[in-house]
């Protein structure tokens, strides 16, 4: 797990800094500024004359202010307008280099390029720097990435917890059980949370998986683009034979004879599929039916490939298929898919129960949940602070037999409410895209990354949002 230095000195404030901060230019009834006059936070005036320093102005703010650093450091971003100002001019060099390769997925010796210095404003920095500022990580190849999934102010936070290794020791396994041991020490170390406080876990609907999810007592909300790649591969196995035959076509096509006749025909070039991605599948059928006006049927070699009549139409209703599929699988990228959007009955599903009593409350069905499936969905359970005083009133009171039953009655009339169940993310898709950036960046010419320096990459890319130029400055 990546953690941040717990030794964190003040940054150092210069006098213009904290007059900056305290003091705004007093303005006359036109609105006009009035040179050499400035107002305070407390509303006290004081006379700076330009060119004779800020004196006069940190005499007031020591005597009236004398938390001024404090108060500072701890200023948010729109009450100072940005924390850059306030920081070390080499942390804020050590952030600009920082960001620039992070998140231009840069290798860290672009630092040292004579182009890249000559053509920035920032200081020259060596290698070694930026790794003194990455702080300690894991040296391992096999990494688990962890992501938390929460909403603040209406707004859903999922920021990286860990990308550390899983296996560690000899003894060590992937079972599902060496998972919940590494969750349960990683939240209680790094972030004082239990695992208990996990509501939901969101993932594959892969046997550890679901384990996993047993062993910790929630419901596991299985991802419906695995479930919906499931279904695309059970339909692509029932035409293995018309598939393959369009694959030998145009594995044929891109042969240096085929390819040369083809090409003097038309600038289309023949596309061939890949086992582990379906959408390849759906692009060699379109670019085999784009292709097929052009092919010479009077070829021996070509017309021995050629589909029949028969499957040309099996695989033309086919490709119309997985068209329709693959913009349902386009959909389910979006940030704001529900359980609603995307509920798919199917046998390898975890909880059902749990999915379809969260579909019916999206459906405004809350008043027929069952009592099991009310006692699923308790820890999503909100009562209104309006129904709960009336709860407590009516138990305060007393009253005969039929009050009582009215009470009773009137209470069962109040629908339940259910919080967070419209948040929850019904694809796995978050952790699927982060992984595609970490293969993007170690890439092809960047193998001689050290894996804990990519660990860290990563984690300050997917983190952007949680680290600033006063970060690095506090862990220098």
């Amino acid at each position: 797990m990546l953690t941040t230095s717990s030794t964190q000195r003040p940054a150092t404030l210069t006098n213009r800094q904290v007059a900056n901060f305290y003091f705004r230019p007093c303005c006359d009834q036109y609105d006009e500024v009035i040179l050499e006059y400035f107002r305070c936070r407390c509303g006290a005036v004081r006379k700076r004359a330009p060119g004779l320093g800020y004196t006069n102005l940190m005499q007031h703010i020591r005597r009236e202010h004398p938390s001024f650093a404090a108060e500072m450091l701890a200023a948010t971003r729109g009450e100072t307008g940005s924390l850059l100002h306030y920081v070390r001019n080499s942390a804020l060099n050590t952030f600009g280099w920082l960001e620039w390769i992070v998140l231009g997925n840069l290798p860290l010796s672009f630092c040292e390029s004579r182009l890249s210095r000559r053509y920035t404003n920032l200081d020259p920095i060596s290698v070694e720097t930026l790794r003194g500022s990455l702080e300690s990580s894991h040296a391992s190849e096999h990494f688990i990435a962890v992501f938390a999934w929460y909403e603040v102010d209406e707004a859903i936070r999922c920021p990286l917890l860990s990308m550390a290794p899983l296996v560690n020791e000899e003894t060590d396994d992937l079972s599902a059980a060496t998972h919940q041991a590494f969750l349960r020490t990683m939240l209680l170390r790094d972030y004082n949370k239990r695992l208990q406080q996990c509501v939901f876990p969101v993932g594959d609907n892969c046997s550890v998986n679901r384990r996993l999810a047993t062993l910790m007592g929630v419901p596991l909300v299985g991802c419906a683009s695995h479930r919906l790649n499931r279904a695309v591969a059970a339909e692509l196995s029932e035409h293995a034979e018309d598939l393959d035959l369009v694959q030998t076509l145009m594995l044929k096509l891109r042969t240096l004879t085929q390819s040369a006749k083809l090409r003097l025909k038309t600038i289309l070039r023949p596309i061939i599929r890949q086992q582990t991605r379906w959408g390849s599948t759906v692009a060699m059928l379109n670019r085999f039916f784009e292709l097929l006006p052009f092919l010479d049927t009077d070829d021996d070699e070509l017309a021995e490939l050629l589909p029949s009549p028969a499957a040309k139409r099996r695989l033309k209703d086919l490709l119309g298929e997985l068209k329709d599929v693959e913009s349902v699988s386009k959909a389910l990228q979006g940030s704001d898919v529900s359980l609603l959007d995307v509920r798919v009955w199917a046998e390898i599903v975890h909880s059902p129960d749990f999915e379809s009593d969260c579909v019916r409350v999206l459906k405004s069905q809350g008043q027929r949940l069952t009592r099991s499936e009310k006692s699923a969905l308790e820890a999503f359970r909100v009562i209104p602070a309006a129904q709960a005083a009336r709860v407590r009133d009516d138990a305060e009171t007393g009253g005969s037999f039929v009050e009582r039953l009215q009470k009773r009655r009137r209470l069962e009339q109040h629908q339940p409410a259910y919080e967070l169940l419209g948040r929850i993310p019904p694809t796995s898709n978050l952790a699927e895209g982060f992984f595609s950036v970490a293969r993007n960046t170690f890439g092809l010419q960047r193998h001689s990354l050290q894996p804990y320096t990519l660990e860290m990459l990563l984690f300050l890319r997917q983190n952007e949002s949680f680290w600033d130029a006063r970060t690095v400055e506090n862990s220098e």
